[in-house]
């Protein structure tokens, strides 16, 4: 059976702009006379080959996936001598930023609080080589250029997403500063969709919405939508004042909403705590024939809004869901985009023929619901919940 549902959210926009602060041009909104970021790498601490040229490389890409008219150009290694800024290029390196930056994985500076239009002619980014934080093994920088979740610090490892951390960076190049009210790119954690092993990097709604306010809609601009099991969780301050959030997993529920119980005791990770070698990822004790609300949550991407989707909730025997997954059933829902992704807890009842004592994990796929559409990223639209069946069937 096919429902159509509209996902209703407040017509409140969270992307913040970021606002220069000097009295010449204090309150004004960072901008760029042409709708272009231009950096060039430095190949001293940057070399060519190396995994973060292939990084920086990668996040390019996936930030011009944008709907807006602001466009990212890699600038090719840097040819002259010195780095910093107000030095007439735009800049990516990696230095040392100190112990007293150890929990900034990287800086972006920009040349607009010396405009008295708040205009920007470069920006630096600057990635942290002592991003090291507390998390085991010490002495080592927390960013990895990998897409394996067993790495990843949210799954249990000792890492941040290299390309998550830097495609951050670059919306603030774009004009965009922190957000801490929905789950977004420009937040404290790394925005990542994620099915089975891999993890997927994304811009995400609300950096999508922010870029296409500030810079215009591009007429190249193509659709993307997505499905994560991260939610929004809460905000969090930062010594300078800014405001991040914080995502947490999304949950299975009773009838009444109430969480229901854990196989062992998850915790959201926390990378100045111990690695996690127990309970990486939340899994539910549920029962054959049971009914339960199962949260994902969508957002919308691309430059239509609204948009119409089909939601395939599965049954999969592994956390990899794909066409080849049970079909329990489909919903259709229509996404806005308007910098609120929707998380949605659907009822789903689970068959009465699974196995005691066994994993599975119901997932959701989902695609836009006209045929043929081309999407900027089709990698982020599957997303599952772990589950184990326990003795008994449900009353």
């Amino acid at each position: 059976m096919f429902l159509i549902f509209a996902l209703q959210s407040p017509q409140v926009s969270a992307w913040e702009a970021i606002q220069c602060i000097a009295p010449i041009n204090k309150n004004l909104q960072k901008h760029w006379m042409g709708k272009i970021y231009q950096p060039v790498l430095d190949p001293q601490t940057i070399p060519v080959g190396s995994p973060y040229y292939f990084a920086v490389l990668e996040a390019l890409e996936r930030m011009n996936r944008n709907p807006s008219q602001f466009r990212y150009v890699f600038g090719g290694m840097d040819k002259n001598p010195g780095i910093g800024l107000n030095n007439g290029e735009s800049e990516i390196y990696m230095k040392d930023l100190g112990a007293a930056y150890a929990n900034n994985s990287a800086i972006e500076e920009s040349d607009s609080d010396y405009s008295p239009n708040c205009t920007a002619t470069e920006s630096d980014i600057v990635i942290n080589s002592h991003y090291r934080l507390q998390r085991t093994p010490s002495g080592i920088s927390k960013l990895a250029y990998s897409d394996d979740k067993r790495q990843m610090f949210v799954y249990g490892g000792s890492h941040a997403h290299l390309v998550s951390t830097i495609m951050h960076e670059l919306g603030h190049s774009a004009g965009l500063h922190h957000e801490g009210d929905v789950m977004n790119l420009m937040g404290g954690n790394n925005l990542l969709a994620t099915n089975g092993d891999r993890v997927e990097p994304y811009i995400g709604e609300d950096a999508a919405n922010g870029l296409i306010a500030l810079h215009g809609l591009s007429a190249q601009a193509l659709e993307d939508v997505s499905v994560s099991h991260w939610r929004y969780g809460d905000k969090l301050t930062a010594k300078d004042g800014s405001i991040f959030s914080l995502h947490n997993r999304t949950r299975l529920l009773d009838a009444d909403h109430n969480d229901l119980p854990l196989t062992c005791p998850y915790r959201n990770p926390d990378l100045n705590g111990p690695l996690t070698t127990t309970c990486p990822e939340p899994v539910y004790k549920v029962h054959k024939g049971q009914t339960v609300k199962l949260e994902f949550t969508f957002e919308n991407s691309g430059k239509t809004s609204p948009i119409g989707i089909t939601a395939h909730y599965v049954l999969s025997t592994d956390a990899n869901i794909d066409d080849s997954d049970r079909l329990l059933f489909s919903k259709n829902y229509s996404l806005k985009r308007d910098g609120q992704p929707s998380t949605v807890a659907a009822q789903v009842k689970l068959p009465n023929s699974l196995t005691e004592n066994t994993p599975y994990w119901l997932g959701c796929r989902i695609k836009t619901s006209r045929s043929g559409i081309k999407e900027s990223n089709e990698n982020n639209n599957s997303a599952y919940v772990g589950i184990k069946i326990e003795p008994g069937t449900s009353h």
